[in-house]
């Protein structure tokens, strides 16, 4: 090999060289400022959802199915648990009434609908107080003469 040939073959391999160092530093700068911006650039992104508002966006998803296909019964399974996992029991009746329709045989759904339907009972009476409950009473009574 003679010493023109040595030179090129040597400034080929420190030029590869550079562009490949270059180019590992590049690219590793895209990788660490995206994952360092991701959670303070956008703080939308940041911030998750409540587990309520979760639960909420399921029980969206599992009507939409259910308007599409009112038997399945996965979707109303589903709507039923995020119903009652959010503490909405008047949501949860008509997906657990159209379960019984499709399974009578199923005690448990029948006596869990007896116990909703007792809870939401208790409820309304809760709301509904009388005035003389809220009023407030004296304690002491005068009375006017009657003459």
């Amino acid at each position: 090999m003679n010493s023109k040939q040595l030179k090129r073959l040597i400034i080929v391999i420190f030029g590869l060289a550079f562009i490949g160092s270059t180019g590992i530093a590049v690219i590793g700068g895209f990788f660490r400022r995206d994952s360092n911006n991701a959670a303070t650039d956008n703080p939308v992104t940041a911030a998750a959802p409540s587990a309520t508002e979760q639960l909420q966006a399921q029980a969206r998803g599992y009507a939409k199915v259910l308007e599409r296909e009112p038997d399945n019964t996965t979707a109303l399974i589903g709507l039923l648990q995020t119903s009652l996992q959010v503490g909405d029991l008047k949501t949860a009746v008509p997906p657990l009434k159209k379960l019984i329709e499709l399974y009578p045989e199923r005690t448990d759904l029948s006596n869990l609908l007896t116990e909703i339907e007792t809870e939401l009972a208790q409820r309304s009476q809760d709301e509904i107080t009388p005035i003389e409950q809220n009023a407030e009473i004296p304690e002491t009574i005068e009375k006017t003469p009657t003459e």
